[in-house]
Protein backbone atom coordinates (compact mmCIF):
# COMPACT_ATOMS: atom_id res chain seq x y z
CA UNK A 1 0.00 0.00 0.00
CA UNK A 2 1.42 3.37 -1.04
CA UNK A 3 2.36 5.74 1.78
CA UNK A 4 0.13 8.86 2.05
CA UNK A 5 2.00 12.15 1.77
CA UNK A 6 1.96 14.33 4.87
CA UNK A 7 0.48 17.80 4.78
CA UNK A 8 3.16 20.32 3.77
CA UNK A 9 2.21 22.73 6.57
CA UNK A 10 2.54 19.86 9.04
CA UNK A 11 5.93 18.90 7.60
CA UNK A 12 7.26 22.44 8.19
CA UNK A 13 5.40 22.85 11.49
CA UNK A 14 3.62 26.07 10.48
CA UNK A 15 -0.01 27.11 10.30
CA UNK A 16 -1.90 27.56 7.02
CA UNK A 17 -1.84 31.29 7.57
CA UNK A 18 1.93 31.47 8.04
CA UNK A 19 3.76 34.26 6.23
CA UNK A 20 6.47 33.63 3.65
CA UNK A 21 9.05 34.74 6.20
CA UNK A 22 7.74 32.25 8.78
CA UNK A 23 7.83 29.44 6.23
CA UNK A 24 11.39 30.31 5.27
CA UNK A 25 12.47 30.51 8.92
CA UNK A 26 10.85 27.17 9.77
CA UNK A 27 12.45 25.43 6.78
CA UNK A 28 15.90 26.82 7.50
CA UNK A 29 15.73 25.62 11.12
CA UNK A 30 14.52 22.13 10.18
CA UNK A 31 16.97 21.80 7.28
CA UNK A 32 19.86 22.30 9.67
CA UNK A 33 18.76 19.53 12.04
CA UNK A 34 17.56 17.01 9.43
CA UNK A 35 20.32 17.36 6.83
CA UNK A 36 21.89 13.95 6.08
CA UNK A 37 25.39 15.22 6.86
CA UNK A 38 24.21 16.15 10.35
CA UNK A 39 22.77 12.62 10.78
CA UNK A 40 25.33 10.26 9.24
CA UNK A 41 24.02 7.22 11.16
CA UNK A 42 20.34 7.81 10.36
CA UNK A 43 19.27 6.05 7.11
CA UNK A 44 16.00 8.01 7.08
CA UNK A 45 17.62 11.47 7.23
CA UNK A 46 17.79 11.84 3.44
CA UNK A 47 14.08 11.11 2.99
CA UNK A 48 13.12 13.58 5.73
CA UNK A 49 15.27 16.27 4.14
CA UNK A 50 13.70 15.64 0.74
CA UNK A 51 10.24 15.90 2.29
CA UNK A 52 11.14 19.21 3.95
CA UNK A 53 12.59 20.62 0.75
CA UNK A 54 9.58 19.58 -1.32
CA UNK A 55 7.22 21.21 1.18
CA UNK A 56 9.25 24.41 1.21
CA UNK A 57 9.52 24.57 -2.60
CA UNK A 58 5.71 24.42 -2.89
CA UNK A 59 4.76 26.74 -0.02
CA UNK A 60 7.42 29.38 -0.74
CA UNK A 61 5.95 30.05 -4.20
CA UNK A 62 2.70 32.04 -4.23
CA UNK A 63 1.19 30.25 -7.23
CA UNK A 64 2.11 26.73 -6.18
CA UNK A 65 0.94 27.48 -2.62
CA UNK A 66 -2.48 28.64 -3.87
CA UNK A 67 -2.76 25.51 -5.99
CA UNK A 68 -1.83 23.34 -3.01
CA UNK A 69 -4.32 25.13 -0.75
CA UNK A 70 -7.03 24.41 -3.34
CA UNK A 71 -6.22 20.88 -4.46
CA UNK A 72 -3.83 19.53 -1.84
CA UNK A 73 -1.44 16.94 -3.27
CA UNK A 74 -3.76 16.29 -6.24
CA UNK A 75 -2.78 19.40 -8.20
CA UNK A 76 -3.98 19.01 -11.84
CA UNK A 77 -1.16 18.85 -14.35
CA UNK A 78 -1.07 22.11 -16.23
CA UNK A 79 -3.65 23.61 -13.85
CA UNK A 80 -3.38 26.71 -11.66
CA UNK A 81 0.10 27.24 -10.37
CA UNK A 82 1.57 24.82 -12.90
CA UNK A 83 3.22 21.64 -11.67
CA UNK A 84 4.99 22.20 -8.33
CA UNK A 85 6.25 18.59 -8.36
CA UNK A 86 7.63 18.52 -11.89
CA UNK A 87 10.87 19.63 -13.51
CA UNK A 88 12.62 22.66 -12.09
CA UNK A 89 11.09 22.16 -8.61
CA UNK A 90 12.73 20.17 -5.85
CA UNK A 91 15.62 19.14 -8.08
CA UNK A 92 16.56 22.79 -8.60
CA UNK A 93 16.88 23.27 -4.86
CA UNK A 94 18.99 20.11 -4.55
CA UNK A 95 21.27 21.31 -7.31
CA UNK A 96 21.43 24.75 -5.73
CA UNK A 97 22.74 23.14 -2.54
CA UNK A 98 24.89 20.32 -3.89
CA UNK A 99 25.51 20.86 -7.59
CA UNK A 100 24.46 18.52 -10.39
CA UNK A 101 25.40 15.46 -8.32
CA UNK A 102 22.30 15.79 -6.18
CA UNK A 103 22.04 13.18 -3.46
CA UNK A 104 23.90 10.40 -5.25
CA UNK A 105 27.54 9.37 -5.34
CA UNK A 106 30.25 11.98 -4.89
CA UNK A 107 27.94 14.92 -5.60
CA UNK A 108 26.33 14.78 -2.16
CA UNK A 109 28.31 16.99 0.19
CA UNK A 110 27.83 18.97 3.37
CA UNK A 111 26.38 22.42 3.87
CA UNK A 112 29.94 23.43 4.67
CA UNK A 113 31.39 25.72 7.28
CA UNK A 114 28.45 28.11 7.08
CA UNK A 115 26.14 25.53 8.68
CA UNK A 116 28.00 22.57 10.23
CA UNK A 117 31.61 23.66 10.59
CA UNK A 118 34.57 22.32 8.66
CA UNK A 119 33.90 20.30 5.52
CA UNK A 120 34.65 16.63 5.22
CA UNK A 121 38.14 15.45 4.35
CA UNK A 122 38.99 13.24 1.42
CA UNK A 123 38.30 9.58 2.16
CA UNK A 124 40.77 6.85 1.38
CA UNK A 125 39.58 3.39 0.45
CA UNK A 126 40.29 0.32 2.58
CA UNK A 127 41.91 -2.58 0.77
CA UNK A 128 39.81 -5.39 -0.68
CA UNK A 129 39.63 -8.78 1.01
CA UNK A 130 41.48 -11.77 -0.45
CA UNK A 131 40.62 -15.45 -0.11
CA UNK A 132 42.26 -18.79 -0.70
CA UNK A 133 41.19 -22.44 -0.37
CA UNK A 134 43.02 -24.62 2.15
CA UNK A 135 42.56 -28.41 1.99
CA UNK A 136 43.30 -30.53 5.05
CA UNK A 137 42.61 -34.13 6.00
CA UNK A 138 40.36 -35.35 8.82
CA UNK A 139 43.23 -35.87 11.24
CA UNK A 140 44.46 -32.31 10.70
CA UNK A 141 40.91 -31.05 11.21
CA UNK A 142 40.76 -33.00 14.45
CA UNK A 143 44.00 -31.86 16.03
CA UNK A 144 44.74 -28.59 14.23
CA UNK A 145 47.56 -27.82 11.87
CA UNK A 146 49.81 -25.01 10.67
CA UNK A 147 49.77 -24.32 6.96
CA UNK A 148 51.74 -21.96 4.75
CA UNK A 149 49.53 -20.54 2.02
CA UNK A 150 50.57 -18.56 -1.04
CA UNK A 151 48.26 -15.68 -1.85
CA UNK A 152 48.25 -13.23 -4.75
CA UNK A 153 47.50 -9.73 -3.49
CA UNK A 154 47.55 -6.24 -4.95
CA UNK A 155 49.78 -3.92 -2.95
CA UNK A 156 50.97 -0.35 -3.06
CA UNK A 157 54.01 0.10 -5.27
CA UNK A 158 57.12 0.34 -3.08
CA UNK A 159 58.98 2.36 -5.69
CA UNK A 160 56.56 5.28 -5.77
CA UNK A 161 54.80 4.71 -2.44
CA UNK A 162 51.49 4.14 -4.20
CA UNK A 163 51.38 7.57 -5.82
CA UNK A 164 51.89 6.23 -9.34
CA UNK A 165 54.59 8.77 -10.20
CA UNK A 166 58.33 8.97 -9.80
CA UNK A 167 58.04 12.74 -10.09
CA UNK A 168 54.93 14.59 -8.95
CA UNK A 169 53.83 18.06 -7.93
CA UNK A 170 51.00 19.29 -5.76
CA UNK A 171 47.79 19.88 -7.66
CA UNK A 172 47.30 23.60 -8.19
CA UNK A 173 43.52 23.27 -8.44
CA UNK A 174 42.99 21.87 -4.95
CA UNK A 175 46.28 23.00 -3.42
CA UNK A 176 47.26 19.40 -2.73
CA UNK A 177 44.28 18.65 -0.52
CA UNK A 178 42.55 16.38 -3.04
CA UNK A 179 39.21 18.13 -2.53
CA UNK A 180 37.60 21.23 -3.97
CA UNK A 181 34.86 23.34 -2.42
CA UNK A 182 32.09 25.05 -4.35
CA UNK A 183 30.32 28.05 -2.83
CA UNK A 184 26.72 28.81 -3.85
CA UNK A 185 24.56 31.72 -2.81
CA UNK A 186 21.05 30.49 -1.99
CA UNK A 187 17.94 31.75 -0.28
CA UNK A 188 19.20 30.06 2.87
CA UNK A 189 22.52 31.83 2.76
CA UNK A 190 25.91 30.79 1.48
CA UNK A 191 26.16 27.03 1.02
CA UNK A 192 29.39 25.09 0.51
CA UNK A 193 29.66 21.68 -1.13
CA UNK A 194 32.83 19.65 -1.21
CA UNK A 195 34.02 16.83 -3.46
CA UNK A 196 37.11 15.19 -4.96
CA UNK A 197 39.24 17.28 -7.25
CA UNK A 198 38.75 16.32 -10.90
CA UNK A 199 42.22 17.37 -12.00
CA UNK A 200 44.10 15.04 -9.63
CA UNK A 201 41.38 12.46 -9.01
CA UNK A 202 41.32 13.28 -5.32
CA UNK A 203 44.98 12.35 -4.69
CA UNK A 204 46.26 15.91 -4.30
CA UNK A 205 49.16 15.21 -6.65
CA UNK A 206 49.69 15.48 -10.39
CA UNK A 207 52.07 12.98 -11.97
CA UNK A 208 54.93 14.44 -14.03
CA UNK A 209 56.78 11.16 -14.66
CA UNK A 210 54.88 7.86 -14.32
CA UNK A 211 56.45 5.19 -12.13
CA UNK A 212 58.27 2.59 -14.22
CA UNK A 213 57.42 -0.16 -11.74
CA UNK A 214 53.61 0.20 -11.59
CA UNK A 215 53.25 2.23 -14.84
CA UNK A 216 51.39 4.99 -13.06
CA UNK A 217 48.77 2.83 -11.36
CA UNK A 218 50.31 2.96 -7.90
CA UNK A 219 49.57 -0.77 -7.47
CA UNK A 220 51.51 -3.96 -8.16
CA UNK A 221 50.47 -7.60 -7.93
CA UNK A 222 52.63 -9.94 -5.92
CA UNK A 223 52.56 -13.33 -4.20
CA UNK A 224 52.98 -13.48 -0.44
CA UNK A 225 53.26 -16.47 1.89
CA UNK A 226 51.33 -16.58 5.14
CA UNK A 227 51.65 -19.18 7.87
CA UNK A 228 48.24 -19.75 9.44
CA UNK A 229 46.96 -21.91 12.28
CA UNK A 230 43.92 -24.08 11.61
CA UNK A 231 42.20 -24.76 14.96
CA UNK A 232 41.30 -28.24 16.18
CA UNK A 233 37.71 -29.27 15.48
CA UNK A 234 37.20 -27.11 12.39
CA UNK A 235 34.59 -28.33 9.90
CA UNK A 236 34.45 -28.45 6.13
CA UNK A 237 33.17 -25.17 4.65
CA UNK A 238 34.20 -22.95 7.55
CA UNK A 239 36.14 -19.73 6.93
CA UNK A 240 39.06 -18.33 8.90
CA UNK A 241 39.92 -14.62 8.86
CA UNK A 242 43.45 -13.28 8.99
CA UNK A 243 43.13 -9.57 9.73
CA UNK A 244 45.12 -7.17 7.53
CA UNK A 245 46.48 -9.88 5.23
CA UNK A 246 44.44 -8.92 2.15
CA UNK A 247 44.98 -6.37 -0.60
CA UNK A 248 46.54 -3.01 0.28
CA UNK A 249 44.26 0.00 0.58
CA UNK A 250 44.97 3.50 -0.66
CA UNK A 251 48.06 5.07 0.90
CA UNK A 252 47.12 5.78 4.49
CA UNK A 253 44.18 3.35 4.49
CA UNK A 254 44.16 -0.10 6.16
CA UNK A 255 44.54 -3.28 4.09
CA UNK A 256 41.76 -5.80 3.62
CA UNK A 257 41.58 -9.19 5.31
CA UNK A 258 42.49 -12.68 4.12
CA UNK A 259 39.83 -15.39 4.32
CA UNK A 260 40.76 -19.08 4.31
CA UNK A 261 38.08 -21.38 2.90
CA UNK A 262 38.60 -24.70 4.70
CA UNK A 263 38.06 -27.90 2.72
CA UNK A 264 38.27 -31.15 4.72
CA UNK A 265 39.02 -34.14 2.51
CA UNK A 266 36.88 -37.26 2.92
CA UNK A 267 38.35 -40.05 5.03
CA UNK A 268 38.40 -43.48 3.39
CA UNK A 269 36.80 -45.18 6.44
CA UNK A 270 35.41 -42.59 8.84
CA UNK A 271 32.38 -40.36 8.30
CA UNK A 272 31.97 -37.16 10.31
CA UNK A 273 28.61 -36.33 11.90
CA UNK A 274 29.11 -33.03 13.74
CA UNK A 275 31.46 -33.84 16.59
CA UNK A 276 30.92 -37.61 16.23
CA UNK A 277 32.60 -40.09 13.92
CA UNK A 278 30.87 -43.07 12.29
CA UNK A 279 32.59 -46.30 11.31
CA UNK A 280 31.05 -49.43 9.80
CA UNK A 281 32.64 -52.75 10.66
CA UNK A 282 31.63 -55.86 8.68
CA UNK A 283 31.59 -59.34 10.25
CA UNK A 284 30.02 -62.59 9.08
CA UNK A 285 26.93 -64.06 10.73
CA UNK A 286 28.96 -66.76 12.48
CA UNK A 287 31.19 -64.21 14.27
CA UNK A 288 28.12 -62.18 15.10
CA UNK A 289 26.59 -65.23 16.74
CA UNK A 290 29.73 -66.41 18.53
CA UNK A 291 31.35 -63.07 19.26
CA UNK A 292 34.73 -61.82 18.10
CA UNK A 293 37.28 -59.02 18.29
CA UNK A 294 37.79 -56.45 15.51
CA UNK A 295 40.07 -53.47 14.97
CA UNK A 296 38.60 -49.97 14.73
CA UNK A 297 40.57 -47.12 13.05
CA UNK A 298 40.33 -44.24 15.56
CA UNK A 299 42.03 -40.84 15.15
CA UNK A 300 44.81 -42.06 17.46
CA UNK A 301 45.31 -45.28 15.53
CA UNK A 302 43.76 -48.76 15.37
CA UNK A 303 42.12 -50.01 18.58
CA UNK A 304 40.61 -53.43 19.42
CA UNK A 305 36.85 -53.69 19.92
CA UNK A 306 34.98 -56.65 21.40
CA UNK A 307 31.86 -57.81 19.53
CA UNK A 308 29.63 -59.64 21.99
CA UNK A 309 27.98 -62.98 21.05
CA UNK A 310 24.54 -62.55 19.49
CA UNK A 311 25.22 -59.03 18.17
CA UNK A 312 22.45 -58.07 15.76
CA UNK A 313 22.81 -56.34 12.37
CA UNK A 314 22.80 -52.55 12.77
CA UNK A 315 23.93 -52.63 16.40
CA UNK A 316 25.80 -49.44 17.32
CA UNK A 317 28.69 -49.57 19.76
CA UNK A 318 29.73 -46.20 21.18
CA UNK A 319 33.35 -45.36 21.98
CA UNK A 320 33.04 -42.32 24.25
CA UNK A 321 35.44 -39.45 23.61
CA UNK A 322 36.91 -40.95 20.44
CA UNK A 323 35.27 -38.48 18.06
CA UNK A 324 36.22 -34.97 16.93
CA UNK A 325 37.36 -32.24 19.35
CA UNK A 326 34.64 -29.63 19.90
CA UNK A 327 35.69 -26.37 18.22
CA UNK A 328 36.64 -23.76 20.84
CA UNK A 329 35.05 -25.93 23.53
CA UNK A 330 36.23 -28.65 25.86
CA UNK A 331 35.80 -32.33 25.24
CA UNK A 332 35.31 -34.51 22.19
CA UNK A 333 32.48 -36.25 20.46
CA UNK A 334 32.06 -40.03 20.30
CA UNK A 335 32.86 -42.70 17.77
CA UNK A 336 29.90 -44.84 16.78
CA UNK A 337 30.75 -48.24 15.36
CA UNK A 338 27.90 -49.75 13.33
CA UNK A 339 28.03 -53.54 13.04
CA UNK A 340 27.16 -54.79 9.56
CA UNK A 341 26.46 -58.56 9.63
CA UNK A 342 27.17 -60.32 6.35
CA UNK A 343 24.95 -63.24 5.22
CA UNK A 344 26.48 -65.75 2.78
CA UNK A 345 25.16 -65.64 -0.78
CA UNK A 346 26.95 -68.69 -2.21
CA UNK A 347 26.90 -72.00 -0.34
CA UNK A 348 28.47 -75.36 -1.10
CA UNK A 349 26.38 -78.51 -0.64
CA UNK A 350 28.26 -79.26 2.57
CA UNK A 351 27.65 -75.75 3.95
CA UNK A 352 23.97 -75.91 3.04
CA UNK A 353 23.65 -79.28 4.79
CA UNK A 354 25.33 -77.93 7.93
CA UNK A 355 23.00 -74.94 8.02
CA UNK A 356 19.96 -77.11 7.52
CA UNK A 357 21.06 -79.36 10.41
CA UNK A 358 21.61 -76.20 12.53
CA UNK A 359 18.16 -74.89 11.62
CA UNK A 360 16.50 -78.15 12.56
CA UNK A 361 18.19 -78.02 15.97
CA UNK A 362 16.97 -74.51 16.85
CA UNK A 363 13.86 -73.41 18.66
CA UNK A 364 12.24 -70.12 19.69
CA UNK A 365 14.80 -69.49 22.41
CA UNK A 366 17.63 -69.49 19.89
CA UNK A 367 16.43 -66.23 18.31
CA UNK A 368 14.87 -64.57 21.36
CA UNK A 369 14.81 -60.76 21.12
CA UNK A 370 17.09 -59.23 23.70
CA UNK A 371 17.48 -55.48 23.52
CA UNK A 372 16.31 -52.77 21.14
CA UNK A 373 14.52 -53.28 17.84
CA UNK A 374 16.24 -52.79 14.49
CA UNK A 375 14.81 -49.27 14.07
CA UNK A 376 15.87 -48.30 17.57
CA UNK A 377 19.38 -49.47 16.75
CA UNK A 378 19.32 -47.50 13.50
CA UNK A 379 18.23 -44.33 15.26
CA UNK A 380 21.14 -44.71 17.66
CA UNK A 381 23.62 -44.22 14.83
CA UNK A 382 22.63 -40.59 14.24
CA UNK A 383 22.07 -37.82 16.73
Amino acid sequence: MAQTKRDYYEVLGVSRGASAQEIKKAYRKLARSHHPDANPNDPNAEERFKELTEAYEVLSNDESRRAYDTYGHNVPRGGPGGDPFGQGGVQDIFEMFFGNGGFGGGGFGSFGDSMFGAGTTRRVARGRDAEVDVEIDLSEAAFGVERTVRVQVVGNCTRCGGSGGEKTHACTTCGGSGTVRTVRNTMLGQMVSQGPCRDCGGTGEVIDVACSECRGSGKVSRFVERTVKVPAGIEDGMRLRVGGAGHDGDPGAPPGDLYLNIRVAEHPELVRDGDDLLYRTRINFVKAALGCEVEVPTLEGAEPLRIEPGTQPGTTIKLAGKGMPRLQRRGRGDMKVVVDVMVPTKLTNEQRELLERFESATDGETYSENGASFFDRLRGVFR
